[in-house]
């Protein structure tokens, strides 16, 4: 069983990675490389799983910084974003909304250090297509951190 997403969708609360991947974990040999620029390397997997909760999605995209995972990027039709959206409800509870206007939900586990975990699902206003990223906060610090500039709060 996955850690979350695939056929389990969010259930079971947020959990540290994606799937079979934690965090800090290396690209594995079923990984294509789609590209690469500077410390980022972006891969897909040809015969992934491209359904979340039951609902099918459009693509999934891994990102690995310093070859250690740290995003994953979920592209949705509009016709599975509703569905996913209440699955993410159901799983990880009730999301912050930065504008009350924008269709973008933002949910954050308690951990801290390499464990901490954020998702930030956003709906596109006109198709009503949608986007899941889920990350790293840990990672997503050392990388703005190797880039010179503090995280922003």
């Amino acid at each position: 069983m996955g850690l979350f997403g695939g056929k389990s969708g969010a259930s079971g609360g947020m959990k540290p990675g994606f799937r079979d991947l934690k965090w800090g974990d290396g690209p594995g040999p079923q990984m294509e490389v789609l590209d690469e620029h500077a410390e980022a390397k972006f891969c897909w997997i040809a015969n992934d799983d491209l359904t979340w909760g039951g609902a099918s999605v459009d693509k999934i995209v891994y990102e690995f910084w310093e070859n250690r995972f740290a995003e994953v990027l979920i592209e949705m039709p509009s016709s599975s974003a509703d569905r996913v959206l209440k699955d993410l409800h159901a799983g990880w509870g009730k999301p912050e909304q930065p504008n009350k206007f924008i269709e973008d939900f933002v949910w954050q586990n308690k951990a801290a250090g390499p464990e901490a975990t954020t998702a930030i699902f956003s709906r596109n206003p006109n198709t009503r297509a949608a986007t899941l990223r889920i990350l790293s906060g840990y990672i997503q610090t050392k990388k703005l951190l190797a880039k010179g500039r503090p995280p922003a709060r």
